[in-house]
């Protein structure tokens, strides 16, 4: 009888290793991104538990009062669509992780009480695009790197947004003010940029830039000349602008200039 139960256990045994065998395979594969929620509308507050990889468009918010957290994980993209689109929305908040290779990283439309903080914008033809009717916004705390037009673009009828204790690495063009109204730009760190660190087109008049770092750029803080002429209305006030080629382009009357720090340009100003 005991050899009987001892062969007994002994088939179960093997039994039992064969099926661990079996099992330990896929309990060991590691999981491959998703992209789950590409091209998903998200109506509920969303952490990623994963990184998010994705072939064209990827998160698009789709009711008001949202928290999207990115957790520490990376939204990619294939070069083309937005990584995530803000319409018609009020009271978002994105924050936590990087979005990278996307046509355009975050694209704000109608939208206001936009809160995008702590993340990394990275290799993006374009970081953040605050359309028509971005009003009150605000994108703090964040770092956008090598992108190839512009990290941040602030669009005719974007107001009231504010942009500060960001930083601004290796981009074309740090930020671009195109016709934005009473919008500040305060406390920013603009360098290395190929073009230009802050750009204020004709159109742009009633913004801030306060205390902003532009450092080793092209050109430093422009201000566009067109056939109807260049911006008029902004406050420059106690920016430091230093060891840019140029420090300050194009014509300023019209604007308040104060209390701002030139030092190591190529050339302070410069047509």
């Amino acid at each position: 009888m005991r050899r009987k139960a001892s062969l007994g256990v002994h088939l179960v045994t093997r039994r039992r290793l064969a099926f661990l065998l079996t099992c330990l395979p896929a309990l060991f594969v590691p999981a491959l991104a998703a992209d789950d929620l590409c091209g998903a509308t998200i109506l509920d507050d969303l952490k990623l538990d994963h990184d998010l990889t994705c072939t064209g468009g990827g998160l698009i918010v789709g009711a008001d009062g949202i928290r999207i957290d990115l957790n520490s994980y990376t939204l990619s993209g294939s070069g083309v669509g937005a990584g995530i689109v803000v319409t018609g929305r009020n009271n978002i908040s994105i924050s936590g992780g990087t979005v990278r290779n996307f046509a355009v990283a975050v694209r704000v439309n109608t939208s206001t009480d936009l809160v995008i903080k702590h993340m990394e914008f990275v290799a993006n033809l374009e970081g953040i695009d605050l359309q028509s009717g971005s009003i009150g916004n605000t994108i703090k705390d964040s770092a956008f790197r090598d992108s190839a037009t512009r990290g941040i673009m602030l669009r005719g009828d974007s107001r009231e947004n504010d942009i500060k204790n960001n930083t601004f690495t290796g981009n074309r063009v740090g930020i671009l003010v195109f016709g934005g109204v009473n919008n500040t730009l305060k406390q920013n760190i603009v360098s290395g940029s190929t073009l230009v660190g802050i750009r204020l087109n004709v159109i742009a008049t009633g913004n801030v830039l306060k205390e902003n770092t532009v450092t080793s750029n092209v050109v430093g803080i422009e201000f566009v000349v067109t056939l109807t002429g260049s911006a008029t209305g902004n406050d420059l006030n106690g920016n430091t602008i230093v060891t840019n080629d140029c420090g300050l382009k194009g014509p300023t009357a019209g604007n308040d200039l104060k209390n701002n720090f030139f030092d190591g340009n190529g050339a302070d100003t410069c047509s």
